[in-house]
C-alpha cells in the first residue's frame, strides 16, 4: 500500500510537471493575444484563460459569486466544454502517417481553433459577471500569467502595447525567454531522473523538497530577469493592471468543474490524436 507521503509527492511532481511545461512551451505562436484571452500556444502548453479562473473556487470565492450566478457560469462552461471536445480529430495511424510539415499544420490548426473558442468564451464569461468582479477577474488573470510565464507575458500583444515596451527590451525578453526555456528543459530532465527510475518506481535522486526548492528558484529568476528589463514606471503600470495581490494556488487549476482531472483547458488544445 503506497504512504500518504508517497501519495503526496507524486501529486507535487505532477503539479510541478505541469509547471514545468508552462515554462517550456509558453511561447506564443503567430502573435496570440496571450494569457488573457486564449492562451500561450505551443504544443502541449497549459492554458489558463478566463473559463480556466472561473473553474477554480478560490477565485470564485474572491469573485464572491454567488448561488444564482454560479449555476449561469456553470452552463456557460459545460457549453465551451462540449464544443470544445467535439471537434474531429485524426486517429493516431493517420497522424503517424503525416508529414512533419502535415503534422505542424495540424497543431498550427487546433491552436487557432481552440484560441478562437476559448476568446468567444471568455467574452461571453465576462458577460455574465458584474463590472467589478470582471475587473477583478482580469487582474487575477494576469496575476497568474506573470506567475507561470513573465517573458512570454510581457511579450503578449497586448501588455506590450500597453507598457510600450521598445525594440530593445523585446529583445532582451527573447534572450531571458531562451534562458528560461533551457533552463526549465533542464528542470524537467532532472526531474524525470529524480522521480522515476527505469522501473517505473520512484527515484531517490535529489527528493521531492530539493525539486520543489530547484523549481521556485527557476520561475523567480525567470521573473526577475523579464522584470529587470522594465523601467519603474512600466513596472508601476504593471502593478495598477494587476491589482492587489492575489495568492495563487497553482493547483486550483489543475481541472475543475465541468474538466476534473483534464487540467487547465481541458486537453482540448493540441490534443493528441485520438487512438
Amino acid at each position: 500500500m503506497m504512504s500518504i507521503r508517497f501519495v503526496r509527492q507524486a501529486v507535487g511532481f505532477s503539479l510541478m510537471t505541469l509547471l514545468v511545461s508552462s515554462f517550456v512551451h509558453a511561447q506564443p505562436l503567430g502573435g496570440g493575444r496571450g494569457f488573457g484571452g486564449g492562451g500561450f500556444g505551443g504544443r502541449g502548453s497549459f492554458n489558463i484563460d478566463l473559463a480556466t479562473l472561473l473553474r477554480a473556487d478560490q477565485v470564485r470565492k474572491e469573485l464572491k459569486i454567488e448561488e444564482t450566478q454560479a449555476a449561469t457560469i456553470d452552463a456557460a462552461l459545460e457549453a465551451y466544454r462540449e464544443e470544445r471536445n467535439s471537434s474531429p480529430r485524426p486517429d493516431r495511424d493517420a497522424f503517424r502517417k503525416m508529414s512533419e510539415e502535415e503534422q505542424t499544420a495540424y497543431f498550427e490548426k487546433s491552436r487557432k481553433e481552440g484560441e478562437e473558442l476559448s476568446n468567444k468564451t471568455d467574452e461571453v464569461l465576462s458577460a455574465l459577471l458584474e463590472p467589478e468582479q470582471a475587473k477583478r477577474l482580469d487582474q487575477i488573470s494576469l496575476q497568474a500569467k506573470l506567475y507561470t510565464a513573465a517573458v512570454p507575458t510581457l511579450k503578449g500583444d497586448n501588455l506590450k502595447s500597453k507598457l510600450s515596451l521598445t525594440e530593445e527590451q523585446v529583445a532582451k525578453l527573447d534572450e531571458a525567454e531562451k534562458t528560461a526555456t533551457a533552463d526549465m528543459q533542464k528542470m524537467f530532465e532532472e526531474m524525470r531522473a529524480s522521480f522515476q527510475g527505469g522501473d517505473g518506481k520512484q527515484g531517490g535522486g535529489g527528493g521531492f523538497e530539493q525539486m520543489q526548492e530547484k523549481m521556485q528558484a527557476a520561475r523567480k529568476k525567470s521573473t526577475d530577469a523579464a522584470m529587470a528589463v522594465l523601467t519603474d514606471d512600466q513596472k508601476k503600470t504593471i502593478d495598477e493592471l494587476a491589482g492587489v495581490k492575489f495568492e495563487i494556488d497553482p493547483r486550483a487549476f489543475m481541472g475543475g468543474r465541468g474538466d476534473r482531472g483534464r487540467g487547465g483547458n481541458g486537453g482540448r488544445r493540441n490534443r493528441p490524436p485520438a487512438e
